[in-house]
Protein backbone atom coordinates (compact mmCIF):
# COMPACT_ATOMS: atom_id res chain seq x y z
CA UNK A 1 0.00 0.00 0.00
CA UNK A 2 2.91 2.62 0.65
CA UNK A 3 4.48 1.20 -2.60
CA UNK A 4 1.66 2.44 -4.35
CA UNK A 5 1.12 5.55 -2.63
CA UNK A 6 4.61 7.07 -2.87
CA UNK A 7 3.92 6.03 -6.83
CA UNK A 8 1.23 8.01 -6.81
CA UNK A 9 2.40 11.04 -4.88
CA UNK A 10 5.82 10.76 -7.51
CA UNK A 11 4.16 10.77 -10.83
CA UNK A 12 1.25 12.74 -10.66
CA UNK A 13 2.77 15.92 -9.78
CA UNK A 14 4.73 15.40 -13.24
CA UNK A 15 2.12 14.50 -15.17
CA UNK A 16 1.60 17.66 -17.25
CA UNK A 17 5.02 17.90 -17.31
CA UNK A 18 5.46 15.38 -19.84
CA UNK A 19 2.84 16.33 -22.21
CA UNK A 20 4.20 17.27 -25.52
CA UNK A 21 3.68 21.50 -26.42
CA UNK A 22 1.96 21.92 -29.53
CA UNK A 23 2.21 25.38 -31.40
CA UNK A 24 -0.97 24.40 -33.21
CA UNK A 25 -2.84 27.02 -30.46
CA UNK A 26 -5.91 29.35 -30.56
CA UNK A 27 -5.89 32.49 -28.69
CA UNK A 28 -9.57 33.63 -26.81
CA UNK A 29 -9.35 36.53 -25.20
CA UNK A 30 -10.97 36.08 -22.17
CA UNK A 31 -11.43 39.63 -20.71
CA UNK A 32 -10.62 42.69 -22.96
CA UNK A 33 -9.19 45.57 -20.88
CA UNK A 34 -10.92 48.71 -21.14
CA UNK A 35 -8.71 51.93 -22.62
CA UNK A 36 -8.27 54.34 -19.48
CA UNK A 37 -7.82 58.00 -21.57
CA UNK A 38 -6.56 60.82 -20.07
CA UNK A 39 -9.32 63.60 -19.53
CA UNK A 40 -8.34 65.90 -22.06
CA UNK A 41 -8.96 63.13 -24.84
CA UNK A 42 -12.54 62.99 -26.60
CA UNK A 43 -13.73 62.11 -29.88
CA UNK A 44 -16.97 62.64 -31.89
CA UNK A 45 -16.69 58.72 -32.98
CA UNK A 46 -18.13 56.53 -30.41
CA UNK A 47 -16.26 53.31 -30.99
CA UNK A 48 -12.49 52.88 -31.66
CA UNK A 49 -10.87 49.71 -33.39
CA UNK A 50 -7.21 48.41 -33.31
CA UNK A 51 -6.23 45.20 -35.65
CA UNK A 52 -2.22 44.38 -34.10
CA UNK A 53 -0.31 41.60 -33.89
CA UNK A 54 2.00 40.18 -31.06
CA UNK A 55 3.32 37.12 -29.62
CA UNK A 56 0.92 35.86 -26.80
CA UNK A 57 2.05 33.24 -23.94
CA UNK A 58 -0.23 32.55 -21.21
CA UNK A 59 1.06 35.50 -18.87
CA UNK A 60 2.71 37.77 -20.99
CA UNK A 61 2.50 40.15 -24.48
CA UNK A 62 5.48 40.38 -26.14
CA UNK A 63 6.47 41.95 -29.76
CA UNK A 64 3.40 44.23 -29.77
CA UNK A 65 3.03 45.70 -33.27
CA UNK A 66 0.35 47.85 -33.95
CA UNK A 67 -1.44 47.97 -38.21
CA UNK A 68 -4.48 49.64 -38.01
CA UNK A 69 -6.00 52.15 -35.66
CA UNK A 70 -9.15 53.86 -35.91
CA UNK A 71 -9.35 57.10 -35.31
CA UNK A 72 -5.95 57.54 -35.65
CA UNK A 73 -5.72 60.52 -32.97
CA UNK A 74 -5.83 57.74 -30.57
CA UNK A 75 -3.04 58.22 -28.29
CA UNK A 76 -0.74 54.81 -29.00
CA UNK A 77 0.55 54.58 -25.55
CA UNK A 78 -3.68 54.00 -24.04
CA UNK A 79 -4.09 51.30 -26.87
CA UNK A 80 -0.73 49.35 -26.05
CA UNK A 81 -1.89 49.35 -22.33
CA UNK A 82 -5.28 48.73 -23.20
CA UNK A 83 -3.69 45.30 -25.45
CA UNK A 84 -1.34 44.04 -22.30
CA UNK A 85 -3.70 44.34 -19.69
CA UNK A 86 -6.06 42.27 -21.53
CA UNK A 87 -6.29 38.65 -20.39
CA UNK A 88 -6.03 35.90 -22.96
CA UNK A 89 -6.40 32.29 -22.54
CA UNK A 90 -4.24 29.51 -25.55
CA UNK A 91 -5.79 26.56 -26.26
CA UNK A 92 -4.48 23.33 -28.25
CA UNK A 93 -5.73 22.47 -30.75
CA UNK A 94 -3.98 19.15 -30.94
CA UNK A 95 -5.32 16.23 -28.51
CA UNK A 96 -2.66 15.19 -25.31
CA UNK A 97 -0.52 18.46 -26.11
CA UNK A 98 -0.55 21.48 -24.32
CA UNK A 99 -0.38 24.80 -25.76
CA UNK A 100 3.06 26.85 -26.36
CA UNK A 101 2.96 30.33 -26.98
CA UNK A 102 1.74 31.51 -30.03
CA UNK A 103 4.00 33.78 -32.44
CA UNK A 104 2.66 36.72 -34.68
CA UNK A 105 -1.00 36.22 -33.68
CA UNK A 106 -2.91 38.72 -35.48
CA UNK A 107 -6.29 40.33 -33.15
CA UNK A 108 -9.17 42.96 -33.50
CA UNK A 109 -10.67 44.86 -30.74
CA UNK A 110 -13.21 47.12 -30.65
CA UNK A 111 -13.62 49.70 -27.75
CA UNK A 112 -15.54 52.97 -26.47
CA UNK A 113 -14.34 56.33 -26.91
CA UNK A 114 -15.25 59.25 -24.45
CA UNK A 115 -17.62 61.21 -26.66
CA UNK A 116 -17.08 65.13 -27.02
CA UNK A 117 -19.70 66.89 -24.62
Amino acid sequence: MRAILVFFIFFSSFAFACRPCSEDVNVYVVKQSKPVFDKSYSSTERNGYVTFQADIGHFNVSNLKILEIYPEDIPLRVVEEMILKTQYKLISNKSGHIACDSKSQELNFVFRLPLNS
